[in-house]
């Protein structure tokens, strides 16, 4: 059961995940490939980062030293704008052949137009010369600034960093002739002379940095590789206690608990391990109760019919191999029933509780005791012989008859019948061991009840009991075959004898044209558990035909008759919900009869059933009244509307002035109630005419109307008190 209840669990897909282990992606991949993922990533923005902090750091270097170089250039080329000697000039070209960046150098006129001098590798740098918008700029610049230079970045084959810078002049304004003062506040004049056009050319140490970005790109990947080699060492190293619990998850989910999870040092899969160590721990003592659930009676706990048989079919084995005896006693309470009926379920189950500890008590540890059912109870004893077998059953016989149960200040005494079999090397099936016990006791219950009776091959009880197996054959096969034939008698209205009422009565066919009637087949139905079955079939079939009488325009009411059995049948209620539905039955054209026995020994469930029939619309009679010791206390508990009186006080109450008193007062009793009266097992006249004066509502009889297949087109009129008088 309990491999049930994992399967279910593991059906999730995340278990499944779990238990597969191998055919799904690893969680250790997974955790490998975010940490390669997260190296690649690193390394990408630190590449990027270097590369972007250095051309900026390219680019603002190159801008200092083309700040250096301007203001050197504008000493070194001073000649060119005073004596036009290009020969006093080769100290720049000296100046410049060390600096590779250094692209070209220019010197324009005042005018920007007419170039004086050209320095460095200018013949591979096509360079235009200035632009009159570049010389608006230039002009626009404030000379006392720190950036007195225009810059421009030039692009094509090759990026250059332009820089044009306007040579300037001052000069004091002269106030004469000979007549120059120092304290003069005329100011200086500046003017510009000429330019000086400086291109640098950066990809030399972005040739530079994309070497050594490379040659460090290597050592950075290189090292990356190391930590995802020693990153996935140590995320294996992390990960085993969690992937070991692999192997005990899919034993689990094949529905082994015997496992056990060993703990991590980790705190988070230490608590995954505890969780589920608890979890098997639970699943374990789930099914531990589960499985004493299911071997042992839930009242008594001894073990139950399923497990009996299981320990008796093993003791057979071990009998057929080694020759040894042991014997199997099927005991029965006596006297249960009688005080079920009388003090309720409550002292039943507590006398059940009595009887079992008795008998465990009594028993040999190596003993199996048994609840089998009811009031029955079985004991397989080990290893002992027929002399031994028949000590044990008197034993068992004495201590029964001291038990004593105390309720409402009265006591009671149970006794019991009890069968013995014997287990020998004569190789039998459980089922036949547990038979012949079963037929020994029906003999002792036979023979006077209060003793014990050795299984004895061919005795009364194996007939009996032979038969009634008969019997329980022959009513599952006519359930089986819809062979059972429903009769209907005749239930008279005093009042208004033209209302069509009858009573469903079941019949099973027999040789010929017979028919069997109830009394011989219904115990046997009753025994073996089948009333359920028989009542089942007479409300579907009862309703249909009632159905079928009624859409003919015929307004009929029946009356069906429920066992005590049925009355524990939760099921029943929405049979009959369905089949009123089914067949357009109208629920107030029906009623059921239950007998007053049946109603109290199932005071509890038959009240439930009976008022969740009546919400329905349908009513109820309780049979057979009058029978009973507790008739009266129990009519006011029961919903019914109909009381019939028990037959054996209306048979002679013409010729027994008693029982005609008796009739008469269960007449008022029932009428000061609220409750109409059905007299049944009405002979004749005179009786009907006393029931008539008694007040009885309903008659029921063979004087009355026969039980037939057929329904009487007329209904028999009921004698009125003057031809009955007469």
């Amino acid at each position: 059961m309990i491999s049930r209840q994992l399967k279910r669990l593991f059906s999730t897909a995340l278990w499944r995940r779990l238990a597969q282990g191998g055919r799904q992606r690893s969680l250790v991949s997974r955790l490998l490939g975010l940490l390669m993922l997260g190296a690649v990533v690193v390394y990408l923005i630190v590449n990027v980062g270097l590369w972007w902090t250095s051309t900026r750091l390219i680019d603002d270097n190159l801008e200092k030293q083309a700040s250096r170089w301007l203001a050197e250039l504008d000493e070194l080329g001073t000649p060119l704008y005073v004596s036009r000697a290009h020969k006093h000039l080769t100290t720049i070209d000296y100046r410049i052949k060390n600096f590779p960046e250094i692209a070209f150098i220019r010197y324009y006129d005042a005018k920007g137009e007419k170039v004086l001098g050209e320095f460095g590798e200018s013949s591979r740098v096509n360079v235009a010369p200035l632009t009159p918008e570049q010389l608006e700029r230039l002009a626009r610049l404030d000379s006392n600034s720190e950036k007195n230079y225009l810059l421009e970045r030039v692009t094509g084959e090759e990026t250059y960093l332009r820089f044009i810078y306007p040579i300037r002049v001052k000069s004091i304004r002269s106030d004469g002739l000979l007549s120059f003062n120092l304290e003069s506040n005329h100011p200086e004049q500046v003017r510009v002379i000429g330019y000086i056009d400086l291109s640098l050319d950066p990809g030399y140490y972005k040739d530079q940095l994309v070497r050594s970005m490379a040659s460090g790109s290597l050592v950075i990947a290189v090292l990356l590789i190391l930590a995802m080699f020693m990153g996935r060492q140590l995320i294996l190293a992390a990960l085993k206690p969690l992937t070991d619990l692999q192997e005990p998850l899919a034993r689990l989910a094949r529905g082994e608990i015997d496992v056990k999870v060993e703990r991590a040092k980790d705190r988070e899969i230490a608590a995954i391990g505890d969780a589920l160590n608890v979890t098997i721990s639970a699943l374990k003592q789930r099914d531990e109760t589960l499985r004493r659930i299911a071997e042992h009676d839930v009242l008594t706990g001894l073990v139950n019919r399923g497990l009996f048989m299981r320990d008796l079919e093993k003791e057979i084995e071990q009998a057929a191999r080694d020759g040894a005896e042991s014997a199997v006693f099927f005991i029965d309470l006596d006297q249960f029933k009688y005080i079920n009926d009388t003090l309720g379920h409550a002292a039943g189950d507590k006398l059940l509780v009595q009887v079992a500890t008795l008998l465990k008590s009594r028993s040999r540890e190596n003993d199996v005791v048994s609840r089998f059912g009811g009031d029955e109870f079985t004991i397989l004893a080990r290893n002992v012989s027929r002399l031994a077998a028949v000590e044990m059953a008197k034993s068992f016989n004495h201590i029964m008859r001291d038990v004593r149960l105390v309720e409402t200040g009265k006591t009671f005494s149970v006794n019991c019948s009890i069968g013995v079999a014997m287990i020998d090397s004569n190789r039998f099936t459980a089922e036949e061991v547990l038979s012949h016990a079963d037929m020994a006791c029906y003999s002792a219950k036979l023979h006077g009840r209060n003793r014990y009776q050795m299984y004895e091959p061919g005795d009364e009880s194996k007939k009996q009991m032979v038969s009634d197996i008969g019997w329980f054959e022959l009513i599952k096969t006519t359930i089986a075959q819809n062979r059972f034939k429903l009769f209907y008698q005749p239930i008279i209205d005093v009042v208004s004898p033209s209302k069509e009422g009858y009573e469903v009565l079941l019949r099973m066919p027999g040789e010929g044209s017979e028919f069997i009637p109830p009394a011989a087949f219904l115990p046997v139905a009753t025994r073996f558990g089948l009333m359920v079955e028989v009542d089942r079939w007479v409300i579907v079939h009862a309703l249909k035909s009632l159905g079928g009488f009624r859409k003919t325009g015929r307004d009929i009411t029946f009356s069906i008759n429920l066992s005590g059995q049925t009355l524990e049948d939760p099921s029943i209620l929405t049979l009959i919900k369905e089949n009123l539905e089914r067949y357009e039955v109208p629920a107030s054209s029906v009623i059921f009869e239950i007998t007053e026995q049946s109603a109290v020994s199932h005071m509890e469930k038959a009240q439930h059933l009976i008022q969740g029939i009546v919400a329905l619309g349908c009513r109820f009679a309780l049979d057979d009244f009058g029978t009973g010791f507790s008739s009266f206390s129990y009519l006011k508990d029961l919903p019914v509307a109909f009381i019939k009186i028990d037959g054996a006080f209306i048979k002679n109450m013409a010729k027994n002035a008693v029982d005609e008193t008796m009739v008469a007062s269960m007449i008022q009793i029932a009428r000061s109630l609220g409750k109409l009266t059905v007299a049944e097992y009405v002979q004749d006249d005179k009786t009907i005419a006393m029931l008539r004066a008694s007040g009885v509502d309903y008659l029921q009889g063979f004087h009355v109307g026969m039980p037939s297949e057929r329904l009487p087109s007329v209904l028999r009129a009921v004698p009125d008190k003057k031809k009955s008088a007469s």
